[in-house]
């Protein structure tokens, strides 16, 4: 039996070399090279080879396009040394020479998670609850759901 990766690889080969990626590994495994919280806000677009005489099997001295988030621009330029050497590093040679960042939104906005907003905890008082073993029953649960214990 065979799997669809080995298909799937065949079939978007020639997309991600038109875009400078010999394979979507750096893609796939951008989290993993960059960090997670930098993979939030930013992705690797493409990478520009310089023009050469000959094409070598290892090209050397491109440029990574990264896009990010509007508003982050001037953070992922501080970054930019780190980065070169996390992706470099990666490749296991100088394939990267240097970071040109595109601010806008792309696929970004479905990978950033939204912020989460505290969900109020509803005030239900054990008081009013004749039964003694009822109660001490409810709160004994109450204090392994609620995060702040018994109320």
């Amino acid at each position: 039996m065979e799997t669809l990766d080995k298909h799937f690889r065949q079939i978007t080969k020639a997309v991600f070399q038109r875009y400078g990626f010999a394979h979507a590994e750096l893609l796939r495994r951008w989290p993993e090279i960059v960090g997670d919280e930098l993979s939030r806000w930013c992705e690797p677009e493409r990478i520009k080879w310089p023009r050469t005489a000959s094409e070598s099997a290892q090209k050397m001295g491109g440029t990574l396009v990264i896009r990010a988030a509007p508003g982050r621009g001037l953070e992922l330029q501080h970054e930019a040394p780190m980065l070169l050497d996390r992706v470099n590093r990666y490749y296991g040679y100088g394939a990267v020479g240097q970071i040109r960042i595109n601010q806008g939104s792309s696929a970004l906005k479905t990978r950033m998670p939204m912020p989460a907003k505290p969900s109020p905890q509803p005030v239900r008082p054990l008081a009013g609850i004749a039964d003694e073993s009822l109660r001490t029953a409810l709160e004994r649960l109450g204090s392994h759901i609620s995060p702040q214990g018994k109320e």
